[in-house]
């Protein structure tokens, strides 16, 4: 009876850890569900449920921080496209202006990650109850939705930049992949920063 009892107390931590994880990873689902694209939303989220733990405002803080870390990893393959000498005097202008709005794209999602933590942060540190704080928060999520909104105009300059040049299918169609799946990342965090309460 007292091993029943003692195995059963040692595996309580287990079972309520599962349970946690599991409500966070609902928690992610359903906050995706309402988003633009919400089966990229749940993709990109849910690994880090755990770490958000049913927060709406860390939930929106990873979003931004999925959103940077691919524009980092988009503006890194069109630099590569960039110094390609197979390219055509058209196709690196085009190429070169995607690599520079991507690149003005990383800055702003840089900033609204910064500002975005610098919240998180404070909202954990129990600093934003009082009504100037309340304000002030209210100035830092314009904010951070204003890079948001920043960085997808920076997409679609780069998209406008293809088909207005003579830029090979190919080419184009890998560039608009990476820019793609940017933008919906960022569209999708803008929208869960935009459903925020405060």
């Amino acid at each position: 009876m007292e091993a029943r009892l003692l195995s059963t107390f040692l595996l309580l931590p287990i079972l309520l850890g599962a349970a946690a994880a599991a409500a966070s990873t609902d928690f992610v689902k359903k906050s995706c569900s309402t988003t633009t694209y919400p089966s990229l939303c749940y993709s990109s989220l849910s690994p880090y449920a755990g770490a958000i733990n049913s927060d709406p405002w860390k939930l929106g803080s990873y979003a931004l921080k999925v959103s940077l870390s691919y524009a980092n990893k988009a503006t890194a393959a069109i630099t590569g496209q960039s110094k390609s000498t197979s390219l055509t005097k058209a196709e690196k202008a085009a190429v070169e202006q995607c690599e520079e709005t991507m690149a003005d794209s990383v800055d702003h999602l840089k900033q609204s990650v910064q500002v975005m933590s610098a919240i998180v942060q404070a909202r954990s540190s129990g600093s934003s109850s009082t009504a100037s704080a309340t304000s002030n928060l209210e100035f830092q999520v314009s904010n951070v939705k204003t890079y948001a909104s920043a960085a997808i105009t920076d997409y679609s300059t780069c998209l406008d930049g293809l088909e207005e040049m003579k830029v090979r299918a190919g080419l184009k169609m890998q560039i608009v992949k990476w820019e793609t799946a940017v933008e919906r990342l960022t569209s999708n965090a803008l929208s869960l920063v935009n459903k925020l309460n405060y």
